[in-house]
């Protein structure tokens, strides 16, 4: 139980600290690209000069991964509490967790392409990762959580089945 609780106090600093004033600047930073396009120089780090509205396209799409990627942090803690509560089966619980693996998948793979497409479109620059990239990890943990998701309505099930025979 102690595991649980530090688990749940940094994810709370992280959503505190990180993720509330990161929607203010992401929300800022959306507006702010528009009416002063040599803000893109912040995500891009090469000159952008002929393909502006494509660049503020690729950082629109960048935002909304953030914005995904932030409320993937905020079901975790809403999963958390539920583990505090002693209610590791509900079915919110088993949602959310499909619901994060979904979303970090996602996350994952638009990241990979936004990127890919990004450096071939903005630098006409065809490069190619192969080696470990956090865009590979992420969909692994998506995949990890959408697993997890599986296991615990298995469980569910299994614990309702005992709950009824005895």
């Amino acid at each position: 139980m102690r595991k649980l609780i530090i688990l749940k106090s940094l994810i709370d600093f992280i959503w505190i600290v990180t993720c509330i004033p990161m929607i203010a600047l992401l929300l800022f930073f959306s507006v702010f690209m528009f009416i002063n396009p040599e803000s893109l120089k912040a995500i891009f780090d090469f000159e952008v000069d002929g393909n502006l509205i494509t660049a503020q396209f690729f950082a629109f799409l960048l935002i909304i991964t953030c914005f995904f990627g932030i409320y993937c942090v905020y079901l975790f803690r809403k999963t958390l509490r539920y583990f505090q509560r002693v209610k590791p089966f509900h079915i919110d619980v088993i949602k959310n967790f499909y619901k994060i693996g979904y979303l970090l998948s996602i996350i994952g793979i638009g990241g990979t392409i936004l990127f890919f497409t990004a450096r071939l479109v903005l630098k006409s620059e065809l490069k190619i990762n192969l080696g470990m990239s956090p865009y590979v990890m992420l969909i692994c943990l998506g995949l990890f959580f959408m697993v997890l998701s599986e296991v615990f309505k298995v469980a569910k099930q299994a614990k309702e089945e005992n709950d009824l025979t005895v």
